[in-house]
Parts: structure tokens; sequence; C-alpha cells
């Protein structure tokens, strides 16, 4: 399941600058911020569950014929 959240186009182009410098996409920057408080543990399990709908996605994309 996928989101939308409606930001400030400047807070957006900061976090992908931000991304871009650490060499990441912009999800996973964001992801790494709002789980840096998180236990080892947790995190790690959130970043499976990111990593999941991310394949379900590429899987829907592939049904579609969507072959970027």
């Amino acid at each position: 399941m996928s989101a939308t959240i409606i930001l400030p186009r400047t807070i957006i182009e900061y976090a992908k600058r931000e991304a871009k410098k650490l060499g990441i996409s912009l999800e996973e920057y964001l992801l790494e911020l709002v789980s840096s408080g998180l236990d080892p543990k947790d995190k790690a399990a959130e970043y499976i569950k990111v990593a999941e709908e991310l394949l379900e996605q590429s899987r829907e994309e592939l049904r579609k014929g969507d072959l970027r």
C-alpha cells in the first residue's frame, strides 16, 4: 500500500539534495529519518516491510507491462 504525503516544495527539494549527497534514494533517506530512533531490530523489520512493498509494486508494474 502506498500513500501520498504533501510537503512544501522547499522541504522536498532539501530532502532530495540530502539523499543525493548520501547516494541513496529519497525513499531510503526518508525511511532513515523516520526510523532513526528505533531499536535496531525494529529498524530492520521496517526495512524488510519496505522492501516487500517495493517488490510487490515491481510485480504489479510487470503484470501491467510497465517495463521501465
